[in-house]
């Protein structure tokens, strides 16, 4: 159990810095990246 919420942890800390990123522009969006997060997310709100 803890090894899975390591795991979430992660990817939701990745997903947070890659959006944090993006929104101050400071590099482009890569989009494969953030469907696939997203998608792991259960986000994807722009489909």
């Amino acid at each position: 159990a803890f090894i899975i919420g390591a795991l979430v942890g992660l990817v939701g800390g990745a997903a947070l810095l890659a959006y944090a990123y993006q929104a101050a522009g400071l590099y482009p969006p890569d989009d494969a990246t953030i469907k696939f997060i997203a998608r792991e997310r259960g986000w994807l709100k722009d489909e």
